[in-house]
């Protein structure tokens, strides 16, 4: 039998207030707090990134000054058991993250404790049970189903059946307009010292002539959805609306609404979790951490819908738009929610539109910074110095506009900073300075971060309004000599200088440490212990490097 709930909804307009800084236990918890943090998409690498980079927060002390984590597919993948684990569980999370001066090629050949992240995942291989979990009749939520097991069931995370919330008065004000139907048992909640999360994904409505119709999802412990209103007014069929606003995260994914009602001063909708149809055998369960982690991290899903696949077992939700356009239906259908970074791969516009002045980008790339070899020639121009840097696509989309893969257009989707080519070249020389690029690989000297004071410019797709001044502090991955050099293991030091200077790579570390995303090793997502050990304390040291000089 499929379970009717009651959630309130937040209609969102350029003045609206976020509905977490209405709680009296958010401007407690985040009380002096001005800090924001993003981790970038990028599968395990950025996995095994983040998790260094928390732990970096963590020591340095920073983390006291954080009031948001926004975070996109690999690195939502860490951030998310992160937020929602106890404190009591946190010195196992982060296991074994060795200093450069302690670190040899057998102490990192050795598989991490269990029960840390870094134990899963070196132990996260999905193709088989992938394909375990579509016989077992999973549907669309195969993808969560496998990502769960590895992810959230070493924390005890892991329940199809349990939603999760912001903290006890959040499941309380729940349970409270549904009485007969949610219990404080239904719900994990965030760990009270844990800064806000924001998870960010893509919901996919390809209309048959726009196969590129996405619009920015975002998942909270309070709520999810879409803050702006978007119309797909094309005149084929009917109108369909988008977003518009949110709704506690327990009422995602769920049809109606059946019925609308304002109760102190709040609009609660009446919605029912979906029933099982079609090949899917299973009745939608509770919108659980395992459903968000799907979502912000299904890469390929992209991929599969132009291909018109479907979701092939990757999510998909049932939105309702919070607001509609006058004349038209508010219609719940399901839509693929497919990997934040099809929207923006850096997680940095729901921190720009939360209006967040202080902010430390991680850039978990699996591309090496390569400035243009042309870079100090005062006639160069602008134009070109950029293209022929190789810097990570998803900064450079946020000051100037890109050429898509097919060259035919321009993506300006996410422009967001005043300035354009200027402080995107100020940014390119900054990082330039601080790499050696005569080198092999392109390392940098040291560790590799820039620190910029920007201007936005409206964005109205991510609502993020104009002439907000913001200081950032890029952090970018990539090698560094120091670190190198710091090795307590010459044999590990003397192969890392040597990468593919040879086809001899006994370790898998010519890609260190820019791992592919998908099919570095043989289980799709799986890096073995001695590249996750060695990225994880990589990250931690550039971080804590770039935290201390901020």
């Amino acid at each position: 039998m499929t379970k009717q709930l009651k959630a309130v909804t937040y209609r969102m307009t350029n003045t609206s207030p976020y509905p977490e800084t209405t709680l009296a236990s958010f401007n407690t918890r985040s009380k002096n707090k001005e800090v924001g943090i993003t981790f970038s998409g990028g599968g395990t690498r950025s996995a095994c990134c983040t998790l260094g980079q928390l732990k970096a927060l963590h020591d340095s002390g920073l983390i006291n000054k954080v009031k948001y984590i926004s975070s996109v597919s690999g690195g939502a993948w860490a951030a998310i058991p992160y937020t929602f684990i106890s404190e009591m569980q946190l010195e196992r999370f982060w296991g074994e993250i060795l200093p450069p001066e302690d670190i040899t090629l057998e102490k990192i050949e050795s598989p991490a404790p269990m029960h840390s992240l870094q134990y899963s995942i070196t132990h996260s291989a999905v193709v088989g049970r992938l394909i375990k979990a579509g016989f077992k009749g999973y549907g669309d939520e195969s993808f969560a189903h496998v990502l769960s097991q590895v992810f959230l069931k070493p924390f005890k995370l892991d329940s199809a059946d349990q939603s999760f919330s912001f903290d006890n008065a959040s499941v309380e004000s729940a349970c409270a307009i549904n009485p007969q139907t949610l219990t404080p048992e239904d719900f994990v909640t965030s760990r009270e010292d844990s800064p806000f999360l924001i998870v960010g994904a893509t919901l996919q409505s390809p209309d048959g002539v726009n196969f590129n119709q996405s619009y920015p999802v975002e998942y909270t412990p309070l709520y999810s959805g879409i803050k702006q209103h978007f119309l797909d007014d094309d005149w084929f069929s009917a109108d369909d609306n988008f977003g518009g606003g949110y709704i506690d995260s327990y009422g995602y994914d769920c049809i109606g609404p059946y019925k609308i009602v304002t109760q102190g001063g709040k609009t609660i909708f009446s919605v029912k979790r979906a029933p099982k149809k079609g090949l899917d055998f299973t009745n939608e369960r509770a919108f659980s951490l395992a459903d968000i982690m799907a979502s912000t991290g299904a890469a390929p899903q992209e991929v599969t819908e132009f291909l018109g696949l479907k979701s092939l077992g990757f999510p998909e939700f049932n939105h309702i738009p919070i607001h509609t356009a006058e004349g038209t239906e508010r219609l719940g259908e399901e839509y693929s929610h497919s990997d934040g970074g099809h929207s923006e791969n850096l997680g940095i516009m729901p921190l720009l539109a939360r209006g967040v002045k202080r902010i430390f980008v991680f850039i978990n790339t699996k591309k090496a910074f390569m400035p243009d070899k042309k870079l100090s020639k005062p006639d160069r121009a602008a134009s070109k110095k950029i293209d022929k840097t190789d810097l990570n696509r998803s900064v450079k989309a946020l000051f100037v506009p890109l050429r898509n893969w097919h060259r035919l257009s321009k993506f300006s989707d996410n422009l967001v900073f005043k300035g354009g080519e200027a402080p995107l070249l100020e940014l390119i020389e900054l990082l330039a300075e601080k790499v050696d690029s005569k080198a092999n690989g392109n390392p940098a000297k040291q560790a590799l971060f820039a620190t910029q004071k920007l201007t936005t410019i409206e964005n109205h797709k991510f609502g993020v309004e104009a002439d907000q001044e913001v200081e950032i502090t890029w952090i970018y991955n990539q090698r560094s000599q120091e670190f190198e050099n710091t090795l307590k293991d010459k044999r590990l030091k003397e192969h890392l200088k040597e990468q593919d200077q040879d086809d001899w790579d006994p370790h898998g570390l010519d890609n260190f440490p820019h791992y592919d995303t998908f099919m570095e090793n043989s289980g799709v997502i799986k890096l073995t212990p001695l590249q996750t050990n060695l990225l994880v304390s990589h990250s931690h040291w550039v971080a804590s490097k770039a935290i201390a000089s901020n």
